[in-house]
């Protein structure tokens, strides 16, 4: 019996299954600057990927 499951969307080939939200990025009065880890890392990543690949809103 083959399962078959309605929790994913179609992407098609000409696009890319980005899934990001600014919520991603974890902010606390400034103090996340404090810790080494990069708080923001996932804002950067969807910075670098809309200048390196041209990507825009429609992804």
């Amino acid at each position: 019996m083959l399962h078959t499951t309605q929790l994913y969307q179609h992407v098609p080939e000409t696009r890319w299954p980005i899934v990001y939200s600014p919520r991603y990025n974890i902010t606390f009065m400034g103090l996340e600057k404090l810790h080494p880890f990069d708080a923001g890392k996932w804002g950067k990543v969807i910075n670098f990927l809309k200048v390196s690949l041209a990507i825009n809103r429609s992804w």
